[in-house]
C-alpha cells in the first residue's frame, strides 16, 4: 500500500530537505515549526476531559461552593468591604479578550505559515517573507474555516456551563446509561473533529496551494479522492497516530533529560540575578522578567528545532501519499522521481514531459541515449534554406511523379542512371549564369 511505502520515502525525503545543515535554514524552519506544530505538547491524544469530572459528587460540588464562600468572607473580615464581584467579572473579562485577541492572531499567522511550509517543502527553498506575503489570501481562507471549525465545540462547551450556572445542573442528568452515551458521542465527535482538522492541514492545504482554490473547494476536490482511495487514508491515519505516539514519548524524554541538565545552569543563574536584583525595585523585576522571558524564548527555540525534523517528515508522508492516490495533486513529482529512481512530468499531473522515452530517441533532452543535443531524424539544419537537397532530386525518367515534374523516390531508375547526376544535369540547363560553369566547370550549386 502506498500508506506503508511512503513511510520509507518520506525518510529519505526529509533527509534531502535538511542536509546541508545550515544556520539560517535552521532558524528559519524552527519559526515555522513553532507555530504550524503542537511541539509535542498535545501529542496523537484525542481532545477528550477526564471521565471522573464527570461523576455525579454532590459533596465534591458543594465543597467548591463553601470554598468560593470563604474566600468572600475572608476578604470581607480582612477589608472591611464587600468583596468586589462585579470588578473582578470585569478584570477577568479583560483578560480572557486579551488572550482572545492575541489567539487569533496567532491562528492568523499560524494559517499562513501553513503554506509556507508546504511551498519550502515544494520548492526545496525556504523563503520565509517571500512565501508569506504571496498566500495572505490563502492563510485568511484557512483561517476563518478553523475558527468556525473550533467555534463547535467552544459553543458547545459554552452551552453547557451556561446550562449548569442557570440552575440546570447538568452533573445531576449524567447518571448510569447516560453518562457513558454521553461519553461515547463526545468521543466520536472528537474523533471527527480532529480527522477534519489533520486533512485540512495535511491534505486540503496543499490542494488549494496547488490548484489556488477555497477551503470547500479544495474540501470537495480532496473528497473523490479520498472515497475512491479510503483504505489508504486509513491506514495512513493508523500509523501516523502510532509513530507520532512513539515519537512524542521518546522526544520528551530526550527533552525532559536534556531540559533538566540545562536548568540547572539556568536556575543558578536567574537565582543570583534575583539576589542582585532585589535592592532595584522595580528596575530589577523588570530586568529579571525579561531574563525569564528570555530562558523562555530559549527553551521554545531548542523545542522548536528538535521538532523540525519530525513535522517536515509528517508534512512529507501526507504529500507523497496524495500524489500516490491522485497524480493530478502531486506537488512533489520531481523529489518523487528522484526517491524512487523514476522521471516524471510537471507539478500537478504525471503527464509524459520530462519522462525518458523507451527508446531514448526523439525526447528533446541530453540522456544517456543520445549523442547529439538534438535528436531529430533529419540531416538538414533549420536554416538551411538553398532549395537543394538530395533527397528532393527529380528528373525525367523517375518512375513516381509528381504533378508535372518526376521526382526520386529513392529506388533505381529503369534508365540506369544516377539520380543525382540526372537532376544535376537538369539544374545546370536551368542555370540562368553560364560564365561562371565553362571557368570553373561548376555551375551555381557548387556541382
Amino acid at each position: 500500500m502506498y500508506a506503508v511505502d511512503d513511510l520509507s520515502d518520506a525518510i529519505d525525503a526529509t533527509r534531502e530537505f535538511l542536509t546541508p545543515i545550515s544556520l539560517g535554514l535552521v532558524l528559519k524552519l524552527a519559526l515555522i515549526v513553532f507555530f504550524v506544530s503542537s511541539l509535542g505538547f498535545s501529542g496523537p491524544v484525542l481532545p477528550m476531559g477526564d471521565p471522573g469530572m464527570m461523576v455525579d459528587d454532590p459533596t465534591q460540588i458543594g465543597t467548591q461552593g463553601e470554598s468560593q464562600e470563604s474566600i468572600q468572607e475572608l476578604y470581607e473580615e480582612e477589608t472591611g468591604e464587600e468583596f468586589p464581584m462585579d470588578q473582578m467579572i470585569a478584570v477577568a473579562l479583560v483578560f480572557a479578550a486579551v488572550f482572545f485577541v492575541i489567539g487569533l492572531i496567532y491562528m492568523f499567522i499560524q494559517a499562513i505559515l501553513e503554506f509556507v511550509l508546504i511551498e519550502s517543502l515544494r520548492s526545496d527553498e525556504v523563503h520565509v517573507r517571500r512565501y508569506f506575503l504571496e498566500n495572505v489570501g490563502r492563510g485568511f481562507r484557512l483561517f476563518l474555516f478553523r475558527v468556525v471549525l473550533n467555534a463547535i465545540p467552544v459553543a458547545i462547551a459554552g452551552g453547557l456551563l451556561y446550562y449548569q450556572f442557570t440552575g440546570g445542573d447538568v452533573l445531576d442528568q449524567l447518571t448510569g446509561a447516560t453518562m457513558w452515551g454521553a461519553l461515547a458521542v463526545a468521543i466520536v465527535f472528537a474523533l471527527v473533529y480532529s480527522i477534519i482538522l489533520s486533512f485540512t492541514t495535511e491534505f486540503v492545504a496543499p490542494i488549494m496551494l496547488l490548484e489556488d482554490r477555497g477551503v470547500l473547494s479544495a474540501w470537495s476536490r480532496f473528497w473523490a479522492t479520498f472515497k475512491e482511495n479510503w483504505a489508504e487514508y486509513v491506514v495512513y491515519l493508523v500509523l501516523a497516530w502510532i509513530i507520532m505516539l512513539v515519537i512524542t514519548i521518546t522526544a520528551w524524554f530526550v527533552i525532559a533529560v536534556a531540559g533538566f541538565v540545562l536548568a540547572i545552569p539556568f536556575a543558578i543563574l536567574a537565582f543570583v540575578l534575583f539576589v542582585l536584583l532585589a535592592d532595584l525595585g522595580v528596575i530589577g523585576g523588570i530586568v529579571f522578567t525579561v531574563f525569564m522571558i528570555g530562558a523562555l524564548l530559549t527553551f521554545l527555540l531548542l523545542l522548536s528545532v528538535v521538532w523540525t525534523p519530525i513535522t517536515v517528515y509528517f508534512r512529507y508522508y501526507a504529500l507523497l501519499l496524495l500524489g500516490d492516490t491522485n497524480a493530478d495533486l502531486d506537488l512533489i513529482p520531481d523529489l518523487r522521481g528522484a526517491l524512487r529512481g523514476t522521471a516524471v512530468g510537471a507539478a500537478g499531473g504525471a503527464g509524459t514531459a520530462g519522462r525518458e522515452t523507451e527508446s531514448g530517441w526523439d525526447d528533446g533532452t541530453r540522456d544517456e541515449y543520445d549523442s547529439e543535443p538534438d535528436d531529430s531524424w533529419s540531416t538538414t539544419e533549420p536554416d538551411d534554406d538553398d532549395g537543394f537537397e538530395w533527397y528532393e532530386t527529380r528528373d525525367s525518367t523517375d518512375e513516381s511523379v509528381d504533378a508535372d515534374e518526376p521526382v526520386d523516390d529513392g529506388d533505381t531508375d529503369t534508365n540506369g542512371e544516377s539520380d543525382r547526376d540526372t537532376s544535376t544535369d537538369a539544374r545546370e540547363d536551368r542555370d540562368e549564369d553560364t560564365d561562371d560553369d565553362d571557368d570553373d566547370g561548376l555551375d551555381d550549386r557548387g556541382w
